[in-house]
């Protein structure tokens, strides 16, 4: 009895032991970085961008792996349910916090089932169209569309991301009667948009950028709190709707579950990588502008989020799907 007893003492030593040299190793293998969008969208190059210096820092690969569709729903629920090992990890939107209000039912907690890693900082929006079309302004847009009610539809990477949410609540503040074309991300969008498909596309800085610059696009309106600094001269929403106000952030998460420290590492690698001059120079030449906040700062904005994201779904006449 004493011996067995011994023996089960030795097993989980060697175990417990096992265990602190995997997470003091970890990562000892490939990480893969789940992307909510499709590739050669904004978020598709600022997770390029973030795994590479992760990579260095963490001394193994990490991977980029698109996921597309269902507003981000479909990346977001399978790390979700993924191995709590923190080797897949999620970069997504702050449509994270604005599902739980547009769908009636989700097949993830995202409270519960993912742990924050950090936030990366806010991915201005712009509200683009095609330079064939005849308005140059938001008022002017909004005058077009009420003269012509069935004409006018604006594209968006998804049903539910904050590029619809956005200009849906432009909508409701102007009255202004445009349809809603979701694609599995933005470089689908560009191409219709450029093709004449759509008139109008909401879209992040970077697939839109060599267009406006080449003139085939006009950009209206900076769905954000402030100016892109790239194109200083089209004014933000609050300055063209008095009161209105809406940002779009990033945040990088990994399964509920995974150890601390793996998680630590990961968190340690991420704000490294957003402190990194060069990196914060490569994200800002695609509009995106770093702003750090580590874990419990990104529970508290997802939860204040959610609560705003409800009020603003429910005022401006929302349904849930």
């Amino acid at each position: 009895m004493k011996i067995a007893t011994a023996i089960a003492s030795l097993m989980l030593f060697i175990l417990g032991v096992g265990t602190a040299c995997a997470q003091d190793n970890f990562p000892s293998r490939t990480v893969t970085l789940v992307v909510t969008q499709a590739p050669g969208g904004g978020m598709d190059g600022v997770a390029r961008i973030v795994a590479r210096k992760m990579s260095a820092l963490l001394n193994q690969s990490v991977v980029v792996e698109n996921k597309p569709g269902g507003a981000e729903n479909i990346a977001i629920n399978a790390v979700a349910k993924a191995a709590p090992d923190g080797y897949t990890l999620l970069l997504c939107s702050n449509s994270i916090t604005i599902n739980p209000s547009l769908y009636k039912s989700l097949p993830y907690d995202a409270r519960k089932e993912l742990r924050p890693i950090g936030k990366l900082g806010a991915s201005p929006l712009l509200l683009v169209a095609a330079a064939t079309e005849p308005y140059r302004t938001v008022p002017e847009l909004v005058a077009y569309a009420k003269a012509n009610p069935d004409k006018l539809s604006y594209g968006s990477p998804g049903t539910g991301t904050a590029h619809h949410l956005g200009m849906e609540l432009i909508k409701s503040a102007t009255g202004a009667p445009i349809q809603h074309v979701p694609y599995r991300g933005a470089a689908p969008g560009v191409n219709d948009l450029l093709a004449g498909t759509i008139p109008l596309l909401v879209a992040t800085l970077s697939p839109v950028e060599p267009h406006i610059i080449a003139g085939k696009i006009r950009p209206l309106v900076t769905i954000n709190t402030a100016r892109v600094r790239q194109l200083d001269q089209v004014p933000s929403v609050s300055e063209v709707i008095p009161g209105l106000e809406i940002q779009s952030w990033m945040g990088m998460f990994t399964p509920a579950g995974v150890p601390d420290a793996a998680a630590a590492k990961l968190t340690d690698a991420l704000r490294s990588t957003l402190q990194d001059a060069e990196v914060v120079t490569q994200l800002d030449r695609l509009g995106f502008v770093v702003a750090w906040s580590p874990p419990t700062e990104l529970q508290t904005t997802m939860a204040r989020d959610e609560v705003r994201w409800a009020a603003a779904i429910r005022d401006a006449g929302i349904k849930p799907e």
